[in-house]
C-alpha cells in the first residue's frame, strides 16, 4: 500500500489532536509507552474504519454516536437494549460489526 507524503502529516496531525497523545501526564516510561500504544492503536483502528466505510472518522463518530443505549432492570437482571438507527446498522455492516441489540450484563 503506498501512501501521498499528505496521508502521513494527516496521520501525525490527527495522533496529536483527536486521540489526544499529548499531554501525557504520565512519569513512568512503560505508562508512557502504554499510552502512546493505545493512541497509535486508536489511530490505526480508525484509519481501517474509514477505508473500509468510505467516511472520515469525524463523520464516523458522529453516526455511532447516535445509538442510544438504556439499561432496563428486570428481577436482579440488567438488559442494555440499544435503539435502531439505520445509519449506524449499515456503517457497522461495512466494517463488518454486529448491530448491538439487547446485551444482558453479567449478574453482580
Amino acid at each position: 500500500m503506498d501512501y501521498e507524503p499528505q496521508q502521513y502529516e494527516r496521520s501525525f496531525r490527527t495522533i496529536k489532536s483527536f486521540i489526544e497523545i499529548r499531554p501525557v501526564y504520565h512519569r513512568k516510561s512503560d505508562r508512557i509507552r502504554g499510552h502512546v500504544f493505545v493512541c497509535v492503536l486508536s489511530l490505526l483502528i480508525s484509519r481501517i474504519m474509514e477505508k473500509l466505510t468510505g467516511n472520515t472518522i469525524k463523520t464516523l463518530r458522529n453516526i455511532l454516536n447516535q445509538i442510544d443505549v438504556v439499561p432496563i432492570t428486570v428481577e436482579d437482571r440488567i438488559f442494555y437494549i440499544s435503539s435502531i438507527n439505520q445509519d449506524a446498522e449499515s456503517l457497522l455492516n461495512k466494517i463488518p460489526l454486529k448491530y448491538p441489540r439487547i446485551i444482558e450484563s453479567a449478574h453482580t
